[in-house]
């Protein structure tokens, strides 16, 4: 025991004084938190597309309301367009609203509003309680004007004049969102472990780690391994942890320790693929073959946009990849703020990271590369 230790020791002094560990492992991420969380995390309008069917007074009403809420744009877009305006990000949120919203309203009925947007997300909530509660107030006004339109324009007159503007940029005052950072932060996690096993495979490291290796069984020596890359790997984890705190970066969760869990979970993830894909490529192709394998796994994630803005079939893909698990079990926790209701994709982590561990050491232990071993 004491002889493996000793190993990984002199092994993570060995990957330490590596500048490329530095640059990748520490500096990088702290760019990507500085840059991307903030530079993109800026007060910006909100686009919303308006589908007004009805075009009355009471329609017109809503959607002056709406358009008066502040760092809030409208524009007025035919219904057969929404959907292309949603996934090319012309506008965040489409807003139909039905062609007898007048009448029901005066009727004291509920008149219909339909909230269009790509996903569920903060913003469609706060537009749902905000429409929800006009209307409320709408229909008070039409019992108090015993639904007679003239008298409605009269009250509603006196109402808006007591309307307290809202502003969309004071809900996120807590700080930048650390989904702003976290697609960037998962690619750079794979590429992390994949540099770590690259300087491992490096000649000289390599030959001064096999020389104290001497007398170890091929098994031990392969754990040993494993020990030092997910320790270095989640080293990265930390760090970027760590900065997002100092930087007071929101994490959408009151238990900000539950995030950290989910990115020493990808650092297993991380380190179980580039050792997999490392015992079956040649070392100098591995790093680029796995950033070509990464890149469609992470974009078909969700990790860097909406996943429900792709076509099903694209969407399927993505459900069984265990990128999408990872951010999946954020974008819970960042709801439910449990690990209780991430069990399911936590189990299922783990046992894809285990089978990749398995695969590789099967194969290490048939190499000839490493057949002084043991």
């Amino acid at each position: 025991m004491e002889e493996l230790i000793k190993f990984i020791i002199y092994t993570l002094k060995v990957l330490m004084k590596k500048k490329d560990y530095i640059i990748m492992g520490i500096i990088v991420p702290i760019f990507i938190i500085i840059f991307f969380s903030f530079e993109f995390s800026t007060e910006y309008n909100f686009r919303i597309g308006i589908i007004d069917k009805d075009n009355t007074y009471v329609s017109r009403e809503m959607i002056q309301s709406i358009d008066e809420i502040e760092d809030v744009d409208i524009v007025n877009i035919k219904e057969e367009d929404y959907k292309i305006f949603l996934i090319t990000n012309q506008i965040q949120m489409a807003i139909l609203i039905d062609d007898d919203f007048q009448e029901k309203l005066l009727n004291l009925e509920d008149g219909k509003i339909h909230i269009k947007s790509i996903a569920e997300n903060d913003m469609k909530s706060i537009m749902e309680l905000f429409i929800k509660s006009k209307v409320d107030d709408m229909i008070t006004l039409s019992k108090l004007s015993n639904k007679d339109i003239n008298k409605f324009k009269i009250l509603n007159q006196d109402y808006k004049d007591q309307y307290t503007v809202l502003s969309l940029n004071d809900i996120n005052s807590k700080g930048p969102e650390v989904n702003k950072s976290f697609g960037l932060i998962m690619l750079t996690t794979f590429i992390i472990g994949g540099t770590i096993i690259r300087l491992f495979i490096d000649g000289e490291n390599n030959k001064k780690i096999r020389k104290l290796s001497i007398g170890m069984s091929k098994l031990k020596y392969y754990l040993s391994l494993i020990i030092v890359f997910y320790t270095m790997s989640s080293m990265t984890s930390i760090i970027y942890y760590s900065i997002c705190k100092l930087f007071n970066i929101n994490f959408m969760m009151s238990n900000t320790i539950n995030f950290l869990v989910m990115l020493l979970l990808l650092n297993l993830l991380s380190v179980s693929f580039n050792l997999c894909m490392s015992s079956f490529i040649k070392s100098r192709y591995v790093l680029i073959i796995n950033i070509l394998i990464l890149m469609p796994c992470l974009m078909l994630s969700g990790a860097f946009w909406s996943f429900y803005i792709m076509p099903q079939n694209l969407q399927s893909i993505g459900e069984v990849l265990p990128t999408r698990w990872v951010y999946l079990c954020v974008e819970i926790l960042q709801k439910k703020d449990s690990l209780v209701y991430t069990v399911d994709y936590i189990y299922m982590i783990i046992c894809v990271s285990m089978a990749l561990f398995i695969l590789s050491i099967i194969k290490f232990k048939l190499s000839k590369r490493y057949k002084n071993i043991g």
